[in-house]
């Protein structure tokens, strides 16, 4: 079989590497790819992780984690690597791709969270804000004093389309976040939006979701994607969670990606 490049998906604010595991039974059946190796670290504060200095959800912390997980997988397997990841993750991909580019031979996007115009080329830096994301941290804590049968009970109500084997992960996952790293504003993932998407090589593949059921990437920021040379976006009918409302449609994009990324 032609060698692949390995795989190293970041997951999305609130879920687990875990929570990749059913997508990634998918991606594994198509073919040639039943051997693919992937990597599905946790993030800072999630899959049971406390946040502590340097290990924060702060967009710096997470950037440094993912370039360490993907220097050590291309280290472990001689070759550069496809990244990819949801949301917050998908910021973390991009950030690797974009400062490091001697790993990376393609990058896969599930709905970044793009909700602003990009400004005109050659304006001048506006330095990152803090986002308050106490929000969050209070609904974390509410999960984690729900019992377990509920909060899969609320999943499976809210998403009733999903694959079955997607609610206990995503239960146990809200679970195991420490509500802390979410008390106080951070400078998160719109850190570096900018200079990322602008630097980050190509190919890059996007499955966005549509606004009016919640997904990320305005239709302002969809048109910079699509002005980007070797950048592929796809809009696909689906929510914020475009891989759990449409898997075979999300897996067949990165699928093909891995397979033609130039090793």
């Amino acid at each position: 079989m032609t060698a692949l490049p390995a795989l190293l998906l970041f997951h999305g604010a609130g879920d687990s590497g875990e929570c990749w595991e059913p997508f990634v039974r998918r991606l594994r059946r198509h073919e040639g790819l039943s051997d693919l190796r992937v990597s599905t670290p946790d993030a800072p504060a999630h899959g049971g992780r406390v946040a502590a200095p340097g290990r924060s959800i702060a967009w710096t912390d997470q950037l440094g984690e993912g370039i360490a997980h993907a220097e050590s997988l291309v280290a472990d397997t001689g070759r550069r690597i496809v990244v990819g990841g949801h949301s917050m993750g998908s910021m973390t991909a991009l950030g690797v791709a974009a400062n490091r580019p001697d790993l990376v031979v393609g990058t896969f996007l599930e709905d970044p969270p793009l909700m602003a115009p990009f400004p005109p080329p050659g304006s001048p830096d506006e330095p990152p804000t803090p986002a308050d994301v106490h929000e969050f941290g209070q609904w974390f804590a509410e999960l984690r004093a729900t019992p377990f049968e509920d909060v899969v009970a609320s999943a499976r109500a809210d998403h009733p389309n999903w694959d079955e084997g997607e609610y206990a992960p995503w239960a146990r996952s809200k679970q195991a976040v420490d509500p802390l790293a979410f008390r106080d504003p951070v400078i998160w993932v719109h850190g570096d939006t900018v200079r990322i998407v602008r630097q980050a090589p190509a190919p890059v593949v996007v499955a966005a979701g549509r606004p009016e059921l919640g997904g990320l990437v305005i239709d302002e920021a969809a048109a910079e994607l699509r002005a980007r040379p070797g950048w592929s976006f796809h809009r696909l009918p689906t929510g914020h969670d475009v891989r759990r409302d449409a898997p075979e449609a999300t897996v067949t994009l990165l699928a093909d990606l891995i397979r033609t990324a130039p090793l």
